[in-house]
């Protein structure tokens, strides 16, 4: 369970100040989505089950036009990035090697805030590895850890980006086209939003990669960002209090050991769900007017690179 767990009154009262949630209104939105997508032929195999659809609207603060939207193009993007989306079989053994680092790694309960946290360490990750191998275990672990997770998607969550033993040879990786992308997926497919982003132990070589991350995000996003004195915890402490963090960056939480183990079970016992994910997504075929290609979504580059590696 972990610190912070919020009651379902406290949430509701939460949803209703920040997102503008009425229990009478959510019914009648699932309703009016489930409607548009039965008349809609290129999303007849898309997620419509409550919780997916409770996080698009509440991720969009219940507008129904930008809910749409965003449903729309994140099935798209499952769809056109197979690097990313398909064979999502935690025993991959790419995919194992990355999960026992324990490179991304949500931290049990939430913040003093309620607020979701995830610790991610890409310097754990091999930079012999292939990137995209590291972006689909992330979001792998994401989509498990993200189900249901209704406290994440009423108060947000916090990315703690842990650069320590980052080296040239991963930042030679994180070129703009897959920088472009990973933005792309991040910001506009997901209904998710980090609250706050504490890089912390950013060596000098990888200054430049975040200079052109910071000029690849949206404004908002860039005011969220903090970067830490090496070796110093403190203001992260302060953030997010003590209790959700190991005590390898300052809190009182289990150890690093203790929650990657934790999320090798649940991927494990998750395989069957995780396997099944990757079949739901938009058919681009029978999308009234132009189907979407990879390049309408990622610019031309994407589709250039991806005929040369074809």
């Amino acid at each position: 369970m972990g610190p912070n767990v919020w009651g379902e009154e406290e949430l509701a009262e939460a949803a209703r100040a920040g997102l503008g949630e009425e229990p009478g209104r959510l019914d009648q939105d699932l309703r009016a989505l489930r409607e548009w997508i039965k008349k809609s032929p290129h999303l007849q195999n898309i997620k419509t089950d409550d919780n997916t659809l409770k996080c698009f609207l509440r991720g969009c603060k219940f507008s129904l036009e930008r809910t749409k939207e965003k449903l729309d193009f994140h099935f798209t993007v499952r769809g056109s990035l197979p690097e990313w989306f398909d064979n999502w079989d935690p025993r991959d053994p790419k995919l194992a090697k990355i999960f026992q680092s324990g490179a991304y790694l949500p931290l049990p309960g939430y913040d003093k805030h309620g607020r979701f946290v995830v610790l991610m360490r890409n310097g754990q990750v091999d930079p012999s590895d292939k990137i995209e191998d590291g972006f689909k275990a992330s979001t792998m672990v994401m989509a498990l850890a993200m189900e249901g997770n209704t406290q994440s998607e009423v108060r947000g969550f916090v990315l703690v980006q842990d650069m320590a033993g980052m080296t040239g040879s991963h930042v030679v990786q994180m070129n703009p086209v897959v920088m472009r992308k990973a933005m792309t997926v991040w910001e506009d497919a997901y209904p998710a939003r980090p609250q706050a982003l504490h890089f912390v132990s950013m060596p000098p070589v990888v200054e430049s990669m975040f200079n052109m991350v910071q000029g690849l995000q949206k404004e908002k996003m860039r005011k969220r960002n903090h970067v830490h004195p090496k070796g110093d915890m403190s203001k992260v402490v302060a953030d997010l209090g003590p209790e959700v963090l190991p005590p390898e960056f300052g809190g009182t939480g289990p150890s690093l050991d203790t929650i990657t183990k934790y999320w090798l079970d649940r991927l494990e016992h998750r395989r069957a769900w995780l396997m099944e994910q990757v079949q739901y997504r938009t058919e681009e075929q029978k999308r009234p007017g132009k189907p979407k290609n990879h390049g309408d979504i990622f610019g031309i580059e994407g589709s250039f690179r991806k005929l040369e590696i074809d």
